[in-house]
Parts: structure tokens; C-alpha cells; sequence
């Protein structure tokens, strides 16, 4: 027992010891936040948008819905599948991913699902958020990646910009 408890400290001790010599420098592609006010949070209805950057299809009815990453939904009159007619676009700030039942839409925005009655696309009502416990602060950084550690203090992160960072003190899972 007393060999065990000796061991313990000495690792645990050894663990503590500074380096003796600064860590070499490091330069690595990652990204920064783009920091944002109240104003990038709001979830509404514009004209319809020119698809950029698309993630998920999702089918309802007669509507295609198309992820802009990160941006929001592209709704799509899906009447004839041959000649799919723009509706609008669904501004939802950090929106990966979408479902709907019943006419709700569930969609993730700046860290919360969230639940929007669809009317047809004509409008978007909210009708309940459910904060995701994990991520608080916006837009999450892409995964697998260095990225400069969110300030809270400038804002919600609405996006993520390339960059070479020096010494990134936070890595993304």
C-alpha cells in the first residue's frame, strides 16, 4: 500500500514539473469567430437567396428544403421536381440541420433547436426553443480543428473565418 501511495506522488510530482524549456512556436490553418449582435439572431422569411454553400435536402410535401451552412433554409415550391420554383429562404444564423412534422419546422439556431410553425412557407412563427447544453455561445467552430477561443465578451459567434493562427490555446472535437 505504502509502495502505491509513493508511486502515485512521484508521478503526480514528476506530472507538475515545468518545462524547462519554452514550447516551440506554432503556426496552423484554423479558424477565428466572426462575432455578431442581436440583430444576426433574429430567424425570419426573406426573397429567395442563391444557393452557395448547401448541406442537408430535406422533402416535405411539396416543398424542397436546401441547408445554406450555417446561414438557413432555402424552401423550394416542389410541385413539378423538374422545375422546382424558389419560395424563400429562411434566415436561422448557424442552421446545420432541420426536421418537420406536422407542419412544425425543427431547425438548430445559435445553440438551441428550435420549433417554427411553417403556414405554408408564408411565414415563420416561433413556438418553442430548447437550448442544445453543449454550445451556448453561436455557431460552433468546424470540428477537427484549431480555433481562436471564443471571447464572449465581443458578441455571439455567428460564423467562422479561415485563418493561420499563432499558438491556438482551443481545439474542436
Amino acid at each position: 500500500m505504502n509502495r502505491v501511495v509513493i508511486f502515485l506522488a512521484f508521478a503526480f510530482f514528476c506530472a507538475c514539473i515545468p518545462e524547462s524549456e519554452p514550447r516551440e512556436s506554432m503556426n496552423v490553418e484554423g479558424y477565428v469567430p466572426v462575432y455578431g449582435t442581436t440583430e444576426n439572431t433574429v430567424i425570419r422569411l426573406l426573397t429567395p437567396q442563391v444557393v452557395k454553400n448547401p448541406g442537408k435536402i430535406y422533402l416535405y410535401e411539396n416543398y424542397l428544403l436546401i441547408n445554406e451552412v450555417n446561414r438557413g433554409i432555402h424552401i423550394y415550391n416542389n410541385e413539378d421536381p423538374a422545375i422546382p420554383l424558389p419560395v424563400g429562404f429562411a434566415e436561422l444564423t448557424g442552421n446545420t440541420d432541420m426536421a418537420i412534422r406536422n407542419g412544425i419546422l425543427y431547425a438548430d439556431h445559435m445553440g438551441s433547436l428550435v420549433a417554427l410553425t411553417t403556414n405554408d412557407f408564408t411565414e415563420l412563427a416561433e413556438v418553442g426553443r430548447l437550448p442544445i447544453s453543449k454550445w451556448l455561445l453561436g455557431v460552433p467552430p468546424p470540428s477537427q480543428s484549431y480555433f481562436e477561443c471564443i471571447d464572449s465578451s465581443k458578441g455571439v459567434v455567428i460564423g467562422w473565418k479561415k485563418q493561420t493562427l499563432k499558438d491556438p490555446d482551443c481545439y474542436a472535437l
